[in-house]
Formats: C-alpha cells, sequence, structure tokens
C-alpha cells in the first residue's frame, strides 16, 4: 500500500509541475509556448526587426498557418543545449518537439541562425526548405538577423501558398516616439510664436 501511495504521489507531482520545469534548459522553449517570437535576449516589441517579425506571425496565424520563429543570435540563447549552436536544422528538430510535447504547438516553427535557417513542422515543406536556402541570414546585428527571419517567414508562407504581406522597415513606429515628435513640433512652434510676439510687442512705436 505504502508503494502504491507513494507511485501515485510521484505521478500526482509529475502532472502538477509546470511545462518549463520539464523542457530541456533552452529559453526559447519556455517563450514559445505562449508567444510568436523569441528575438534573442530582447523583447520583440523594443526592434523594429521584433515587431515586424510579430507583425508577419500574427499575419500567418490569421490565414490559418500558425508560425514561431526563434532567432538564436548567440550562443548563450541555446541554453544547456549550446552544442547546437550554429545548427539550426538540428536545433528547429529539437525546439519543434518540445514545443509538441511541452507546449502543445502544432504549427510551424523556424529557427534562424547566424549562418542559416530551420524549419519544422506542417510548413517545412521541400519547397519550404528551398526557398529558406536561398536567403543569406546575417551574422551582424541581431536586428538584421530578425529582418532575414522575417524574409524566413515570408517564404515558408509563400511556400505553402499563402501571402503575407512584408511589413515596413519599421514596422511601426513606437508610441512614445510618436508622442514625443508631436510635444517636440508644438514647442517649437510654441517658441516662435513666443519670438515674434516678444519682437512685436517690444518694437518702438512709430511716431
Amino acid at each position: 500500500m505504502k508503494r502504491r501511495l507513494a507511485c501515485l504521489s510521484a505521478a500526482l507531482l509529475a502532472l502538477a509541475a509546470p511545462p518549463a520545469a520539464l523542457a530541456n534548459g533552452d529559453p526559447a522553449s519556455d517563450v514559445l509556448p505562449f508567444k510568436t517570437v523569441f528575438l534573442s535576449s530582447q523583447a520583440p516589441s523594443s526592434s523594429p526587426s521584433g515587431r515586424g517579425l510579430l507583425d508577419v506571425t500574427t499575419q500567418a496565424a490569421h490565414k490559418k498557418l500558425p508560425i514561431r520563429v526563434a532567432v538564436i543570435y548567440q550562443q548563450p540563447d541555446l541554453g544547456l543545449i549550446q552544442s547546437l549552436w550554429r545548427r539550426p536544422q538540428p536545433y528547429a528538430n529539437f525546439l519543434g518537439k518540445e514545443l509538441v510535447a511541452f507546449g502543445r504547438y502544432h504549427g510551424t516553427l523556424l529557427v534562424a541562425m547566424p549562418n542559416g535557417f530551420g524549419v519544422y513542422g506542417p510548413g517545412a515543406t521541400p519547397r519550404a526548405r528551398r526557398a529558406l536556402a536561398r536567403i543569406k541570414p546575417s551574422s551582424g546585428s541581431l536586428d538584421d538577423l530578425g529582418r532575414a527571419a522575417q524574409q524566413g517567414v515570408l517564404a515558408v508562407a509563400k511556400a505553402n501558398a499563402v501571402t503575407l504581406k512584408a511589413p515596413s522597415s519599421g514596422s511601426g513606429t513606437p508610441a512614445l516616439v510618436i508622442i514625443l515628435i508631436v510635444l517636440g513640433g508644438a514647442a517649437l512652434i510654441a517658441g516662435v510664436a513666443f519670438v515674434a510676439l516678444r519682437g512685436w510687442l517690444t518694437r518702438p512705436a512709430t511716431p
């Protein structure tokens, strides 16, 4: 009886464990069950390329072709499995299986590394792989690699007969920037008006 109770307790603890605790230590596997974009150590919404990726993955989901993206810019992005650094397709296979097992995600996964792409899932057709092979990734900045990943999403979608609209170069100007521009313009106009009014008021009266 004690043995049965111990086994039952162990099973209940395993079921209660959060999915992230069951994953294999790579940060993207903790993010992508809940979000569509993993952009290295950066929040996607904080950069133009990240916002572009959020845009195209949202479009893809609306067109019934869910795509999630892992942008692996540096080796530490792989957490405990750094042996897969610069091996985008093996990592895509590894991460894709994790997302199925722990995130219940059954869509397409795109992995972008500085030396190439990997793709996994229903959208990983031979045509999609050929299209990705024609895209040159970037070993420059994270933003450059993020833009290459945008091209990868568009290519995978097109290879699956889904057309997505390319995001604008800035993928939307953040609201704070817009507010600052408006306030700056208003302050400039007010300053010019003040100087003009002051000059008019201090001008000697004409006899």
